[in-house]
């Protein structure tokens, strides 16, 4: 009897082993965003981009009928004339492009998965910054049962580069040893704050120097102006480098090379001889004239 005993319960244990491993699997479908990626290595306000999700269905089921619509957020559902529990969402900050933001797919199999693409434009009046999406996914089983739940992807834009570095790069017929007064002019066109803006300027000799600006509002730009020195007569080059903290917190850095044409004392003279006759011919030729 002990024996039989045993057997009988080492039978129920099996049992109910099976049965808790049945009842613990998943009857019916379910999909989950595994993967979402963005095309490109920067998106911007004024962009255009493609966004890639990657539907998997990890549940014992077919998904049948899914319906995928996009919007900004969950609450943002404006009630239409549709037929009741369809409901209608809009886009504010990102807009489709040669679609809608509702796409469907016919059938995800179970262990399956299936690519949504879309193609967006991220409004110019946006900020930078990490912008929430709500992927509202509906479908159902084979059975009829309707299936219905928002999941949130994040977009990440950033600001398109701020800061310009402009005025004259070429420096000419400058004698050697004698000063030359550079400017450059930096202007912050992006749409945000950038801060912490530093110049500085990189080159041979005694030509190096560094100085803080502080921050720059949108629209804002202010002039640097340095003395720039050489020996030496030929071409000499020096970088200008503006470094900034953009609206991200990301430190960001422009360059602009400047070049100076340094004449020997005999060119030099040479020209400035040119330059004064060529004034005397024109005085002589309007005097004849009468000008």
């Amino acid at each position: 009897m002990n024996k039989k005993g045993f057997v009988i319960g080492i039978v129920f244990m099996i049992m109910l082993l099976v049965s808790t491993n049945v009842y613990a699997a998943p009857k019916s479908p379910a999909l989950i965003i595994s993967e979402y990626k963005i095309e490109g290595e920067k998106v911007s306000p004024g962009d255009n981009f493609k966004l890639k999700l990657t539907l998997d269905n990890y549940g014992e089921y077919h998904a049948r009928k899914i319906k995928v619509t996009l919007k900004d957020k969950s609450e943002e559902q404006v009630t239409t004339d549709q037929p009741q529990g369809e409901e209608s969402a809009k886009l504010e900050n990102f807009s489709p492009i040669n679609q809608s933001n509702v796409q469907y797919v016919s059938i995800i199999k179970a262990d399956e998965n299936k690519e949504i693409v879309y193609d967006l434009y991220a409004s110019p009046q946006m900020e930078p910054g990490n912008y929430n999406l709500v992927v509202s996914l509906s479908y159902m089983d084979s059975n009829g049962r309707q299936y219905t739940e928002d999941q949130i992807i994040g977009v990440l834009l950033g600001e398109k580069e701020s800061i310009q570095v402009l005025g004259k790069e070429n420096y000419k017929s400058s004698f050697p040893g004698e000063p030359i007064e550079s400017t450059v002019n930096i202007v912050n066109n992006g749409t945000a704050e950038v801060k912490g803006v530093t110049v500085s300027v990189e080159g041979e000799g005694d030509n190096n120097y560094t100085e803080y600006l502080g921050n720059f509002n949108s629209g804002d730009f202010d002039s640097y102006t340095f003395d720039a020195f050489f020996e030496e007569e030929g071409e000499h080059k020096l970088e200008v480098k503006v470094s900034y903290i953009d609206s991200l917190n990301k430190t960001s850095e422009i360059e602009k090379e400047l070049v100076y044409n340094i004449e020997s004392d005999d060119e030099a003279s040479n020209n400035s001889k040119g330059e004064k006759e060529g004034n005397w011919f024109t005085r002589f030729i309007k005097g004849i004239f009468g000008f």
